[in-house]
């Protein structure tokens, strides 16, 4: 994380957002660490220390819904 200017006090991160592919995949994080947010990490950039399962239906950018907001 030194490469992206976090300090080992905020070494561990949340997860905001990540991709998924159809295959059910992550291949891309926005992780936030202390106040910095970092996009595009990818899983080689992210060491797994707790995680949280959860599942929910995918986000299609034809979704009409998405289009009102």
């Amino acid at each position: 994380m030194e490469r992206y200017g976090i300090s080992e006090e905020d070494a561990f991160g949340t997860v905001l957002w990540h991709s998924l592919n159809e295959s059910g995949e992550i291949s891309v994080y926005d992780m936030k660490f202390g106040g910095t947010v970092i996009r595009n990490l990818t899983e080689a950039d992210v060491e797994e220390v707790v995680v949280k399962e959860h599942s929910h239906m995918p986000k299609r950018d034809d979704d009409a819904d998405r289009k009102k907001k």
